[in-house]
């Protein structure tokens, strides 16, 4: 029979693409979760991940695999859940997921007014992008996560709406402007962020008949604002995912400017105490309905 340490060490590595960042994830060694990984590969007489100098992905069994593991832990957590609840908020625990900028200007304050308010529960974050905050939760991963609407599948909480904004240098030709237009952002340069909602970007301009000029596409916002600091281009933000900006940098409106709706989303089955005072007290403290 599969055990349920394998079965871990399996996704891990398949999240991670990696079995030393799986051991790192799990606080293992690196030969423990190879190990747990080849004794399940025996067991099953087929190889489950693709081992090579890149990331570590799964075979098609191992995709297999990996589907019925995630519901198994899926289920157990749930288990627990319910029994926790029984106990009420004098105990338990909150996972929540998160990407850059809802932990930065959402999740703090938030997270502060829950903590005093229930000290007793565990809250843990893992943060990354919005796609990886979603798979975390319908992978059982988190128990609630920060999401970019829609979220169709999901449970969802809207909780506020921001625009994209322009980053440029404070010495372009554009920014003694008071709003710029979109249509003069197509002869521009332009750095994208898949971390910065690249898709959105992408996606504003197209509603208009328009294509952006695409000088780089990053993983991190901080990187786009690096090439853009640099003179490489001009980015397009969220406006909640601009952090402090360098005195070379500015930023500006833009028309038409597309929107970005945030809110919280958890799975389509019975959620427990903790999940349910988490999403009260969001609502209370939710900045603005779209």
């Amino acid at each position: 029979m599969m055990e349920l340490q394998q079965l871990r060490c399996l996704i891990a590595v398949l999240d991670t693409g990696s079995f030393t960042k799986a051991a790192e994830a799990l606080q293992v060694t690196q030969g423990a979760v190879s190990h747990a990984v080849n004794g399940l590969e025996r067991r099953l007489g087929v190889p489950l991940v693709r081992r090579g100098r890149g990331l570590a992905t799964a075979t098609e069994a191992g995709e297999r695999v990996s589907v019925h593991a995630r519901a198994v832990f899926a289920r157990l957590l749930a288990a627990e859940e319910e029994v926790l609840a029984l106990r009420g908020l004098r105990a338990g625990r909150l996972r929540v997921g998160s990407f850059s900028s809802a932990s930065t200007r959402l999740l703090p304050r938030l997270l502060a007014a829950y903590r005093r308010r229930h000290p007793e529960i565990e809250v843990t974050l893992r943060e990354g992008n919005d796609v990886q905050a979603r798979a975390w939760l319908t992978g059982g991963e988190v128990d609630v996560a920060f999401v970019v609407l829609p979220a169709d599948g999901l449970d969802v909480m809207p909780l506020a709406e921001d625009e994209l904004v322009l980053v440029l240098p404070r010495e372009h030709r554009l920014a003694g402007e008071e709003v710029v237009q979109l249509a003069r952002l197509a002869e521009e340069p332009m750095i994208l962020s898949t971390g910065g909602c690249a898709a959105l970007v992408r996606s504003a301009f197209q509603r208009h008949g328009l294509e952006p000029r695409e000088a780089g596409v990053t993983q991190e916002g901080a990187t786009a604002l690096a090439m853009v600091e640099g003179g490489l281009g001009v980015t397009l933000m969220p406006q909640l995912a601009v952090p402090p900006l360098p005195d070379a940098l500015t930023v500006r409106p833009v028309s038409p400017a597309g929107r970005r709706r945030l809110g919280l989303a958890t799975r389509h089955e019975p959620r427990g105490p903790a999940v349910e005072a988490f999403l009260a007290l969001a609502d209370e403290q939710a900045p603005g309905r779209p």
